[in-house]
């Protein structure tokens, strides 16, 4: 069986912006990938063109820590862009637009190299990127109001090249050692939104890797992917129930009972906490 290997939870702060109706600042682990996502809705679609009759129109783009954007980028923008479509209620908000503008503002730097070069180039993996970007874009939606289907958060995995270990959220030096980067997105009741693989990997240690995500993004596991057919329907209402029909909740493994785990969903939960109670401090005055 492999070894779990849990780093330190993500950090998230909403409303880190005063210009903008939703803002949010994102930091990953080891001091990786630290994103500040702005996001205006509804706002006028610039070209009528553009205009979507039945629906809301999502534009994201995605600034480099330094430099201009490039394919890796783009990339990026395009898969945080589908993740939101599927999540987001555009028909509540039809001919209008929700903009999301992220902003790399600082990254891991590799103390393997001369000088401690920063990573975040062309040539890297994109999947660490991607992780942060998408949670910074979910957390700047909340901040900004935006009306969502269910709420959604992601998580890194790494596969160790030597001994088969599974490292969540892994640093620059730790992927360096990993055979490979799986990236996974699930919605709050469990369903899989997105998922992106790089390098050489076994479909066993692929479920490992996805069992490591659900437990990073959830605080629990489950068995069988709630859109999985395997010659039975699975209600996506019944993907957090143990076998005895008890409802496994936030911060507890429904394989193993552990519940010292922080997961990303709780993580986003203390932020919308902090948020209100915030907001509402004026009321004690």
């Amino acid at each position: 069986m492999a070894t779990f290997i849990i780093s330190e939870p993500p950090q998230a702060v909403l409303h880190t912006l005063l210009n903008a109706d939703g803002s949010a600042t994102y930091s990953a682990p080891h001091k990786s990938y630290k994103v500040v996502a702005g996001v205006n809705y509804p706002v006028e679609v610039p070209y009528r063109s553009d205009e979507m009759p039945e629906s809301t129109l999502i534009e994201v783009n995605l600034r480099p820590h330094n430099g201009v954007g490039m394919v890796k980028e783009r990339h990026v923008e395009e898969l945080i862009k589908r993740t939101l479509q599927a999540i987001v209620l555009g028909e509540e908000t039809p001919r209008t637009m929700l903009q999301v503008t992220l902003q790399v503002v600082s990254v891991e730097s590799d103390e393997s190299l001369p000088g401690g070069v920063k990573g975040g180039g062309q040539g890297e993996t994109y999947l660490d990127l991607l992780t942060s970007a998408l949670n910074a874009a979910i957390l700047g939606c909340l901040d900004a109001a935006v009306q969502m289907r269910t709420l959604a958060a992601a998580a890194l995995v790494g596969i160790s090249s030597g001994n088969g270990a599974v490292v969540t959220n892994p640093g620059v030096l730790q992927r360096k050692n990993c055979a490979s980067l799986h990236m996974f997105a699930f919605s709050k009741d469990g369903r899989t939104l997105l998922m992106e693989s790089e390098g050489k990997f076994s479909m066993e240690s692929w479920q490992q890797a996805a069992h490591a995500a659900r437990l990073a993004v959830l605080g629990h596991s489950v068995v069988t992917d709630a859109r999985t057919v395997t010659g039975t329907s699975t209600n996506a209402s019944d993907v957090n129930k143990h076998s005895n029909g008890d409802v496994a909740m936030n911060g507890t493994d429904a394989t193993t009972g552990n519940n010292s785990v922080i997961c990303v969903l709780d993580v986003i939960r203390k932020a919308m906490e902090a948020r209100v109670i915030k907001d509402e401090s004026w009321r004690q005055d």
